[in-house]
């Protein structure tokens, strides 16, 4: 069936790279929680101007491997 809903055709890819393993993740302590920015993307929302992220989500264009 053709039809307007038909997922079956199309692939999902699953990413490989994390903003988990990013250079420019920064964990900063507020109180008793710890809350991931990047360093690289702006936001106009937080305090300190950078984005808050989650280690879960699918690295940007700006991923660079941390090198440990």
């Amino acid at each position: 069936m053709n039809g307007l809903f038909d997922i079956s055709s199309q692939a999902t890819l699953k990413p490989t790279k994390f903003c988990r393993t990013c250079t420019y993740r920064e964990r900063w302590e507020c109180g008793s929680k710890v809350i991931q920015y990047c360093a690289k993307r702006k936001s106009n929302r937080t305090f300190n101007g950078l984005l808050k992220i989650k280690v879960t989500n699918p690295a940007c264009e700006l991923y660079k491997e941390d090198k440990l």
